[in-house]
């Protein structure tokens, strides 16, 4: 895939490639459509920019990345309801709240196809074979980071959602090594402690699994599994729904590795008596 190329030889690339890496990121459907001298006109680059930006891909010119785009949008569009919900204005809808809701679906099936197979398999692996899952994310992040830890302590034990504000962090930090898993969500505008306490983390030896919104993410850096939601809109709130879709796919994935000791799990989890905590139907006592 065009991203992968592009992550790996970022660092690599000139100021203005970067900026030419981020566009091609972020509007593949231009460059699929568009001449490499319309491109740069919209990026504010000359044309020769463009291409030593695919040379430095080791590509062999602006073909070879339109094609590999092209290919990639092929295997990812298949509807046209993106097409219509962006030339009709939502509030014009007759079925308002559905088509807010579709124009979610047409996103999550995006997104579906920018996940790496080979990457979400090992992902599974390490959560189900880890003796301790950490979770990180904050301000923007944090609601997909409670989520997930939420949902993880469901099925499986030793798993801490990390509250800088309210934990001794770097105590906890001391206590991890090589048998652990940290999740860190790291979203734009990247806060920085995030990735500061990543990176602290990283040189306990823990396997850092990491989901952003960019493979140029500066998380990118610290984490051995990555995986970026690309998207022309760097909106956390948009990207929400297929993020919490694809960590209930991913804790799919960890329980699929063992179902029995799962089942067993949920099942102690379930036998706990919490009648008193909860109100079933219409028992208001």
């Amino acid at each position: 895939m065009f991203q992968d190329l592009i992550q790996q030889h970022y660092e690599k690339l000139t100021k203005s490639q970067k900026v030419v890496a981020h566009y091609v990121l972020e509007h593949p459907d231009v460059i699929a459509l568009h001449a490499a001298s319309e491109v740069g006109k919209q990026i504010g680059v000359s044309e020769t920019t463009i291409i030593r930006f695919c040379y430095q891909l080791e590509l062999g010119g602006y073909t070879d990345l339109q094609k590999r785009v092209q290919k990639t949008l092929v295997a990812k569009e298949g509807s046209t309801l993106g097409t219509y919900l962006a030339t009709n204005a939502l509030r014009e809808e007759e079925h308002f709240s559905a088509a807010v809701m579709l124009q979610d679906v047409e996103r999550l099936q995006k997104f579906a196809y920018q996940i790496n197979d080979q990457d979400f398999k090992q992902a599974s692996k390490k959560l189900h074979a880890a003796r301790h899952i950490y979770i990180l994310g904050l301000r923007s992040s944090y609601a997909a980071a409670e989520w997930s830890a939420f949902t993880l302590n469901v099925v499986r034990q030793q798993v801490t959602l990390l509250r800088p504000e309210a934990q001794d962090v770097i105590h906890t930090i001391s206590q991890m090594d090589e048998r652990d898993v940290l999740l860190v969500f790291s979203f734009h505008r990247y806060y920085k402690q995030t990735i500061d306490l990543t990176k602290i983390i990283q040189k306990q030896g823990v396997h850092v699994i990491g989901i952003t919104d960019s493979p140029l993410a500066p998380i990118r850096r610290y984490v051995n599994t990555i995986f970026p939601f690309t998207s022309s809109r760097k909106s956390t709130i948009d990207m929400m729904p297929s993020i919490l879709s694809f960590m209930n796919t991913l804790v799919i994935g960890m329980t699929a590795e063992d179902p029995a000791a799962y089942e067993s799990y949920q099942s102690a989890y379930d036998a706990v008596d919490s009648s008193n905590l909860f109100l079933d139907g219409d028992d208001e006592s």
